[in-house]
């Protein structure tokens, strides 16, 4: 928590939680751990329980675009229940399959918009997703989804030593473990 006005009355506010993936491919969860990823499409964050009507998951590729260039995320994908978006680190935004200029409202709670050099995608359930053309992506969430929340971003609860759940509800043994076992399969390319 941190001491900050909340409707004009100073007091203990619980902090946004972020998750930072940084070019070098250095992911950081809500609560701390830190892995790094290799190259492939990694889902990030989620909501977990997918019948919520504000549903999300983030996934990213991450590449190195040529020869020495560190690994970075290269676009990241955003669905929701009624909308897929994609950004490539050029700003270019692809929603439904098609380029959309910014701003741009997607429905009443989903809209896209230059911030700070970045494109952001914000929810209105409190979940917000940054991607700067470092390929640098940061989804930031509020407390109303502190542990609600599945994948190497971890749960958003304060506590780092949980941040280790695979999708099959075990434990992993590291970090490492955990970001490999939410490869997302869905973008697996040569995968069998």
């Amino acid at each position: 928590e941190i001491c900050a006005l909340q409707d004009g009355v100073r007091g203990c506010v619980k902090q946004e939680g972020q998750c930072t993936l940084l070019p070098g491919a250095q992911l950081t969860s809500f609560d701390g751990a830190s892995g790094d990823l290799h190259s492939g499409a990694y889902e990030l964050a989620s909501l977990c329980n997918v019948s919520t009507p504000s549903w999300f998951r983030v996934v990213v590729d991450v590449r190195a675009c040529s020869d020495g260039a560190a690994m970075a995320g290269t676009t990241t994908y955003i669905f929701f229940r009624d909308a897929f978006i994609a950004v490539k680190r050029n700003k270019e935004t692809w929603v439904n399959g098609h380029q959309v200029p910014l701003p741009t409202k997607i429905s009443d709670a989903v809209s896209v918009r230059e911030s700070q050099g970045s494109v952001a995608v914000v929810q209105a359930s409190g979940m917000q997703v940054l991607f700067s053309p470092s390929g640098e992506v940061t989804v930031r969430v509020s407390e109303n989804l502190a542990n609600k929340l599945c994948a190497p971003c971890g749960n958003f609860n304060g506590d780092i030593s949980d941040d280790l759940w695979l999708p099959s509800g075990e434990v992993a043994g590291n970090i490492t473990e955990v970001i490999d076992a939410w490869k997302a399969r869905d973008f697996s390319g040569c995968d069998v």
